[in-house]
């Protein structure tokens, strides 16, 4: 097996989770506007968070922005390495599905299947758009 950067797919996999953090976030404010979460415990938060959730587009939304950055992580990560890209892209992937297992929701299937089943080709496909870039190899 040819030597994967382990320092590469961390940094790029932490860089994934801050995007994904930031941007769900910022789709909490869009969809609920002037609704401080900051005074909150944690029962009444997953109150908030279900109440968003069920009135609004969010999960679409965040379902599509999920797929964005796993592309764009493995692109990243791919990019770093400078080297092996498609092996790079498929450490992201296979990590980010141990992630994903990890933080099964039992409440929402449906994303943690949709989540197991894309990530992979998601990351794959990061990996491709990274190679074509890449000086070539001899």
């Amino acid at each position: 097996m040819p030597p994967i950067s382990f320092p590469v797919i961390v940094i790029a996999f932490v860089a994934e989770l801050a995007a994904d953090w930031i941007i769900a976030m910022l789709m909490f404010d869009f969809f609920s506007p002037g609704t401080s979460t900051s005074g909150m415990n944690q029962e009444q938060f997953e109150q908030f968070v279900q109440t968003v959730s069920d009135t609004t587009a969010i999960i679409p939304c965040l379902v599509i922005t999920g797929t964005i950055t796993t592309i764009l992580g493995a692109y990243f990560a791919a990019r770093l390495a400078k080297r092996i890209p498609y092996y790079h892209g498929l450490a992201m992937g296979i990590l980010g599905t141990i992630y994903i297992l990890v933080r099964w929701d039992s409440g929402a299937n449906w994303i943690g299947i949709l989540g197991v089943l894309t990530t992979i080709p998601a990351c794959l496909y990061g990996a491709h758009l990274a190679k074509k870039r890449l000086p070539q190899q001899t």
